[in-house]
């Protein structure tokens, strides 16, 4: 949620029971007006905490252009000193995802996990599997790949709040003054805050009055498991909308229905939910 409105959203979330204290959030208020500064970031935004055994990680990201392309996460163990994330590795997604200890809060700890095994088919029709190879993971990049997973997953926007320009460029919409009550109550009119991994003409077609600059985003009706990946409840008289992910639990969005208030944010351990499909 974006660093101007963090303590109307924080109260916001408290109908989920998610919140910062009162020091916790002064302290990164006032510690993200500074990185912003001194990164010359157009907007700043507090991404959620993961808990740690030690100490948690608090997250954030900013932008200095393009608000989907050029975001850069940091995290803080004090919400006073900020370090940049380092870019998720690929290879070490499968790795985060086995690993089951909680994180440490040390950035430096290291995990050695046991991936899975590979399986092949030989010309005998004889099945056959490698030994499980272990790595070692260390926590920093764990949580590099959490965030990222996360962030591509479960991170929800309202339809209009971003938009696209004409080189390319995403940048929010100043021209958004939210949603209205009748659509706030559809999951068409959510967007995953990600890069749009569906084809154009498949967005293009799912809806009659398509508008490419503020419909280029994957909606959240189509997140697998279909109907059940997120959980959309209406707050305040109808005036609140809370979003909550049930693929990673902890990661929620509000949005305050005709106005444009809106924001998510992440409070967990960063376990996903592999078993969200036999809870049907």
């Amino acid at each position: 949620m974006n660093i101007e409105s963090l303590r109307d959203g924080i109260n916001s979330l408290m109908y989920v029971g998610q919140t910062l204290t009162s020091e916790e959030l002064l302290l990164i208020q006032n510690s993200l007006i500074i990185l912003q500064s001194d990164n010359k970031f157009k907007e700043i935004f507090f991404w959620g905490r993961i808990q740690g055994i030690e100490k948690d990680y608090f997250i954030a990201f900013g932008y200095t252009k393009d608000c989907l392309k050029e975001r850069k996460f940091f995290y803080s163990l004090d919400c006073l000193q900020w370090l940049m994330m380092p870019l998720p590795n690929s290879d070490l997604f499968q790795a985060s995802l086995l690993c089951r200890p909680k994180f440490q809060g040390d950035p430096s700890h290291f995990t050695c996990v046991e991936l899975d095994p590979n399986f092949s088919i030989d010309e005998n029709h004889i099945i056959l599997a490698t030994e499980p190879e272990v790595k070692r993971l260390k926590e920093e990049d764990r949580l590099a790949c959490a965030v990222h997973m996360i962030t591509e997953e479960s991170a929800v926007i309202p339809k209009g709040a971003l938009y696209k320009m004409t080189d390319q460029s995403v940048i929010y919409n100043p021209m958004f003054h939210g949603l209205t009550e009748l659509e706030g109550n559809l999951k068409s009119y959510y967007q995953l805050y990600r890069i749009p991994k569906n084809k154009r003409e498949y967005n293009l077609m799912k809806r009659i009055d398509y508008n490419y600059t503020i419909d280029f985003l994957d909606t959240i009706d189509d997140a697998i498991p279909k109907d059940v990946a997120f959980q959309l409840n209406m707050e305040r008289n109808g005036r609140l909308v809370m979003i909550r992910s049930c693929i990673w639990p902890g990661m929620t969005f509000y949005h305050k229905l005709n106005t444009k208030e809106h924001g998510f944010a992440y409070f967990g351990d960063a376990k996903k939910n592999f078993d969200l499909l036999f809870m049907i």
